[in-house]
């Protein structure tokens, strides 16, 4: 069975490079007339409201490309960088907030007791239009949910990383 059977869109966001893989969402904008909130910690509260009426558990870390492979059977193996990745999330948020083209908080999986999320800001007008965004807050978690493993392991990661590194670079985050 391949990873990509139970996949159902694949979208092309980077306009003509390799396809990226993005799963089916339920997703909500906050007012789309509205600005998003001006920090990530307050955009965090509408986002822990929406994980919850979705069946996500509320505690949210955060995710940067680079700690996040999936393998064949669409499990998620999240590396431990949760400082920096924190820090990466505040940045990208405010980097939305200044460039008025919306900000989207996604979930892409959790475990049963944690959700792990990242923050997308489209890079231009017709990425946001791509993306279904308006210039609000937009929060997304992945349908059906998607089960995640933590590693924290340096010696494991470099084997998964070494195993998945194919299927990994063409999630969406």
């Amino acid at each position: 069975m391949s990873i990509f059977e139970n996949w159902p869109v694949v979208s092309e966001r980077n306009r003509g490079f390799a396809p990226t893989i993005k799963l089916a969402d339920n997703s909500s904008m906050t007012d789309p007339g509205s600005d998003p909130p001006e920090t990530l910690a307050a955009a965090v509260e509408k986002f822990k409201n929406f994980l919850a009426s979705q069946g996500y558990p509320d505690t949210i870390r955060w995710l940067m490309r680079e700690n996040v492979l999936v393998d064949r059977q669409g499990r998620f193996w999240v590396r431990d960088c949760e400082t920096k990745a924190l820090q990466h999330a505040n940045l990208r948020y405010l980097e939305g907030v200044g460039g008025n083209l919306g900000i989207a908080l996604q979930a892409v999986c959790a475990t049963d007791s944690e959700t792990f999320a990242s923050v997308f800001v489209p890079s231009d007008d017709m990425d946001r239009q791509y993306n279904l965004m308006g210039r609000g807050l937009k929060l997304s978690c992945r349908t059906p949910k998607m089960s995640a493993s933590i590693v924290t392991n340096p010696v494991r990661w470099w084997i998964l990383q070494m195993r998945l590194k194919h299927f990994s670079k063409m999630l969406d985050l």
